[in-house]
């Protein structure tokens, strides 16, 4: 039978019910492509009633080949409310942070936090307000037990809007910020990472785990890789778009290949390397710090494990094999050589023996 698309309108009336060969992956690939999502409670693939998204579909259909049966689109009028002053300067402010090019999870923490700072003070905008009721607000958020690291998120919302969006002076540099505590890093012995690996069996969850402690992956950096990102024949690894948007070329081992090589031919990802239940949806950072969770507490370790442990471990267990703390900045991606010091705080070769085992006693 030759292979055909058709949209049926669903009851609710706002999706169209997507029908094609399920099997075919090329199919698939290109619908999903084009903005057909598949709704695991409906268990079904929808198209939302956009005209654009009908035209897309319908591209897609003719680069493939495909004949496409679709109803005509409905009229639906949509009368909306007229936008609140609150809601135009949400507007303003994600089109700035946009246009900034910040990454998504700043834009998505900054609106957050904006949006809280309006909804305290509405009606009142945020240009009527002293900067004695900045502070003000900002005490009394303190005062709710919020973490330090919130509290610098929020004043760099604040400040965002009013110096970035608004262009006023730099007056709003002045909000007192809490001083950031030296912590050492967190990370797991040797003998720790081999039980994690161990004891982690699925061969996805395995390779992204090998990837955050036998490169130094950030959790972002593991889950936005893609199939062009890994280079065999040159044995490198490409990270692009990491931290501060710098991009760097790391080494892939012989031993972390073979791995990828046997996920690849299981699972055959589509677009990004390691992809959620859906074909072509990136993996979730939720589903992957619980695979490290589960997996520390089948090795037995006690304490709590994240994936960013994971690479203060690799710097660390590089550093104590004499590898020059310069290369790790580069190989970790730190803009600054102070940051990839903090590695010799917890690194076991830089501690010197205690006089006290000379004494003899």
């Amino acid at each position: 039978m030759k292979t055909a698309v058709s949209l049926r309108v669903r009851s609710a009336g706002i999706d169209y019910q997507v029908f094609f060969p399920y099997a075919d992956a090329p199919v698939r690939a290109a619908l999903l492509a084009a903005g057909v999502r598949y709704d695991a409670t409906a268990r079904a693939y929808l198209l939302s009633m956009e005209a654009e998204l009908v035209q897309r579909v319908q591209a897609a259909c003719a680069q493939l080949s495909i004949p496409l049966s679709a109803p005509p689109l409905p009229i639906i009028p949509q009368v909306l409310p007229p936008p609140t002053p609150q809601n135009e300067l949400l507007a303003r402010y994600g089109q700035r942070l946009a246009l900034k090019r910040y990454s998504s999870q700043t834009v998505r923490n900054y609106n957050t936090a904006f949006r809280a700072f309006l909804v305290y003070h509405a009606p009142r905008l945020p240009l009527t307000l002293t900067h004695q009721q900045i502070l003000d607000y900002m005490a009394e958020r303190v005062a709710t037990g919020i973490s330090e690291a919130y509290q610098n998120l929020l004043i760099n919302a604040i400040k965002f809007y009013y110096e970035q969006v608004e262009g006023q002076p730099r007056q709003y540099y002045e909000i007192p910020r809490p001083k950031r505590p030296l912590l050492n890093p967190k990370l797991l012995g040797k003998d720790e990472v081999k039980a994690l690996l161990l004891h982690t069996e699925n061969s996805k969850h395995r390779c992204m785990l090998m990837l955050a402690y036998g490169l130094g992956l950030r959790l972002s950096e593991v889950l936005n890789l893609t199939l062009q990102d890994i280079h065999s024949s040159r044995m490198v690894l490409y990270v692009r778009g990491g931290k501060g948007k710098k991009d760097r070329m790391l080494p892939l081992s012989e031993q972390l290949l073979h791995w990828l090589r046997d996920y690849y031919r299981q699972y055959r990802p589509l677009t990004f390397l390691f992809e959620g239940q859906q074909v072509g949806e990136r993996y979730s950072d939720r589903a992957l710090q619980l695979v490290v969770k589960q997996a520390a507490q089948r090795a037995g370790i006690q304490r709590p494990v994240t994936l960013h442990m994971l690479r203060h471990s690799y710097a660390t267990h590089l550093l104590e094999a004499g590898t020059d703390i310069r290369l790790i900045q580069d190989l970790l991606g730190h803009s600054s050589i102070k940051t990839t010091e903090i590695y010799t705080h917890v690194a076991q070769r830089t501690r010197p023996a205690s006089p006290l085992d000379n004494l003899g006693l």
